[in-house]
């Protein structure tokens, strides 16, 4: 197990209890051994004692949804008021940039979660771009390797349309899923493949959902801003009927939902989607700041805690956020609904997190027998710290103790 080293200070934030006050964390190798007040595991105590002094110590943060590959256009695709708008400008940019371009980006975007705090990302690819890079980093992860295919009418199997599904680096690393992109571009026989292929495997899956008020519009009618564009990239099917559903909705209708899936943004969802996916027991992802800065909307939390929906954060990419510092998402919900318990933000960002990506016995939380992926954030204030918490940690302050 190795030497034991026992790292002090004023707060400790176990996040599954309540914060330790003059609290301790003692590691043994790269896991937790103890967690607790310091007066009683510093009793006797042989190992290293470090004393981070006056801050909390807090476990590694979980980041559920990001689009590394993305990350080169960072500064490329300015806030917009439309979504639409936002995504033009984002379609327009990306094949645009060079290869090398797009690795620089890769290994920034790493840098940036590492240095963030983040020590699980759940990240979406369209080619698995990314994965060496991530392989490469001290980061753990989740490849969502993201389908497209509006126009896949007829699909055997998910390998069919995407060879990479089939080889061995796709079915022997429990680290990588499928994901289906969103209803306005995935057809109904690739929408079943994805699910077919991970629960096979009993690996989680995402989706995004009710980004956009067009996505409704477009299930419902038929028509608007998702017609025009599958036009435009030669993807749409003229024989094509709306379901006349709400996208939550219609992917219940494609039996998709479950305690495996994440949906993410929800910006749009209704109170009576928000009860079907609390029924389902799947999972909302929510990125408020990346739906400011695309000009999306404002995720309904009130909504989705009431219908008791569970619910991770993430950040979304540098095409359509100002930074990939998940503190930042908390420190949003924060400033937003100061009448909800000060911190259920950090309970989003690290366990509820690592739930989401079926990585709890390794992540999340201060607990003996995790991983020890310690961080730490300076404070100046000995009570009513949360803001300062968050505040600080969205300005960069996290320190990793191991």
């Amino acid at each position: 197990m190795g030497e034991m080293t026992a790292h002090v200070s004023l707060w400790v934030l176990p996040v599954s209890g309540p914060p330790i006050y003059n609290g301790a964390v003692v590691v043994a190798g790269d896991r937790i051994k103890a967690v607790g007040p310091a007066s009683e595991l510093l009793k006797g105590f042989q190992g290293e004692i470090i004393d981070h002094g006056f801050g909390a110590i807090l476990p590694g943060l979980v980041n559920c949804h990001t689009h590394l590959e993305f990350s080169a256009l960072a500064g490329r695709v300015p806030p917009q008021e439309r979504w639409e708008d936002w995504l033009q400008l984002t379609l327009a940019a990306a094949p645009k940039l060079a290869p090398e371009e797009k690795k620089k980006g890769i290994r920034r975007g790493i840098q940036a979660l590492k240095e963030s705090g983040v020590v699980l990302v759940g990240d979406i690819s369209n080619t698995a771009a990314s994965l060496p890079f991530l392989e490469a980093s001290s980061l753990d992860y989740h490849l969502f390797f993201e389908c497209l295919g509006f126009d896949l009418l007829e699909l055997e199997s998910l390998e069919e349309a995407f060879p990479f599904f089939a080889t061995s680096l796709a079915v022997d690393n429990s680290c990588i899923s499928a994901a289906a992109h969103a209803p306005y571009s995935v057809s109904p026989a690739l929408f079943k493949a994805v699910r077919k292929w991970n629960r096979v495997r009993q690996r989680p899956q995402c989706v995004h959902l009710a980004e956009s008020r067009a996505e409704g519009e477009f299930l419902t009618q038929g028509d608007g801003f998702f017609r025009e564009l599958l036009q435009k990239r030669g993807r749409w099917l003229p024989e094509f009927s709306p379901p006349g559903l709400s996208p939550a909705a219609y992917l219940h209708s494609l039996k998709f939902w479950g305690p495996g899936t994440l949906a993410v943004h929800g910006v749009w969802l209704k109170a009576r989607d928000c009860a079907l996916l609390a029924r389902t027991g799947a999972w909302v992802v929510l990125c408020p700041r990346a739906n400011a800065y695309t000009g999306a909307g404002t995720p309904p939390f009130p909504e989705l805690l009431q219908a008791g929906v569970p619910l991770a954060l993430g950040t979304d990419s540098l095409a359509g956020n100002h930074d990939l510092n998940l503190f930042g998402e908390m420190l949003w919900f924060y400033q937003k609904y100061r009448r909800y318990p000060e911190g259920r933000w950090l309970r989003l960002g690290t366990l509820q997190g690592a739930r989401a990506l079926q990585r709890e016995n390794d992540f999340g939380s201060l607990e003996p027998g995790k991983k020890a992926s310690l961080g730490f954030i300076p404070l100046s204030r000995e009570k009513g710290f949360w803001e300062e918490l968050y505040t600080r940690g969205a300005a960069g302050e996290w320190r990793w103790l191991s």
